[in-house]
């Protein structure tokens, strides 16, 4: 930890943010955990609660498990409004830069970021530290030079926020970031913590669940498993993580319709083919695909794929997708001079 920058910087941010001052703090739209722990990281640090220093985004959150996250940890996430924020005598942006709001953003005096990429002078404080995996790095060397008491709530919201951009400290993750995760470690509440990564399952969802179940089988190490219709696109993903979790299963990709929309998400163990590189291969060209090593995710019009396929039924699907995954996993044991000269077309 770079204490005597810290601590300098410390010190700038207080001279700028008086007591007397109204300040609004402002996310990315629909923030995640490293946005929200770091919020309310800033306000301990400059003494302040909900009331003076609100937090804002323009795009409400949604993800469910950081739904869970503001809930359980009690963090508030007004809608923000141009005309509103340039009421307030501070603003100050956390997890993220001003270009990225264009003109939504009346103004910024405060910024405070890890990520790479724009241009500085936009705010009369900057603190950005791109070599870090996490801006809840930053916070919580903030509040460990300023030596302020971290409650339960701040430690697990700072831990998931770190844990979840460094994908558990095993990306961009430096000796800062380990420093940090440590210093919390031993403050947060890992059952809090559970309960925010495994976000419940509705009820309603049972019975699909149930049908679906019963057709598991496993082709080559692939389980691959189709829902039909589901309500939230996180039903997808938590029965991908369960599925990784059987005997003999090295990919797993589970499968859903989300209104107009056929989600795909796959895991592995991270340790052969890239998720991500896959996924790009077999759905870019059709949908928004990509992701990490051991996790992916794809996204596709179900127009789109009916144009590419001819049939949105599920049995279509669950057959076509089966073929798809099996050839483009089989490639990995193809000599490389034959997967350099293959044209892939979905």
């Amino acid at each position: 930890m770079d204490q005597a920058l810290t601590s300098l910087k410390l010190k700038e941010l207080r001279e700028l943010v008086r007591p007397e001052h109204r300040v609004a703090i402002l996310l990315q739209d629909d923030p995640d955990p490293d946005a929200l722990g770091s919020a309310i990281a800033l306000r301990t640090v400059l003494g302040r609660n909900k009331q003076t220093t609100p937090i804002f985004s323009f795009r409400r959150v949604t993800r469910p498990e950081n739904c869970n996250m503001v809930r359980l940890l009690d963090i508030d996430v007004a809608e923000a409004r141009t005309d509103e924020l340039r009421s307030f005598d501070r603003i100050a942006t956390l997890d993220v830069q001003p270009a990225y709001f264009n003109d939504r953003l009346p103004r910024v005096d405060v910024v405070i970021d890890h990520h790479p990429g724009y241009p500085s002078g936009a705010a009369a404080f900057e603190d950005v530290r791109v070599r870090y995996g996490a801006t809840s790095t930053i916070m919580t060397e903030y509040l460990m030079t300023a030596q302020e008491r971290v409650s339960e709530r701040l430690a697990t919201a700072l831990v998931y926020g770190i844990k979840s951009d460094t994908l558990a400290l095993s990306r961009r993750a430096t000796e800062e970031d380990f420093e940090a995760f440590a210093f919390l470690a031993r403050l947060a509440n890992y059952s809090l913590l559970r309960r925010i990564e495994r976000p419940e399952l509705p009820l309603s969802f049972a019975p699909a669940m149930a049908r679906a179940i019963r057709r598991i089988r496993v082709d080559s190490g692939l389980l691959l498993l189709y829902l039909g219709v589901v309500e939230r696109d996180d039903v997808i993903v938590q029965i991908a993580d369960l599925c990784l979790c059987f005997e003999g299963v090295e990919w797993v990709a589970s499968v859903g319709k989300l209104g107009p929309n056929l989600v795909i998400a796959v895991r592995n163990h991270g340790t052969g083919r890239s998720a991500g590189e896959v996924m790009r291969r077999l759905f870019g060209h059709i949908g928004s695909a990509g992701g990490h090593r051991n996790m992916a995710k794809a996204v596709i019009a179900l127009k789109a794929w009916r144009q590419h396929q001819g049939s949105v039924s599920g049995a279509a699907i669950e057959s076509r997708l089966r073929e798809l995954f099996l050839a483009e996993l089989e490639r990995a044991n193809e000599p490389a001079d034959n997967r350099a000269s293959e044209k892939h077309a979905l």
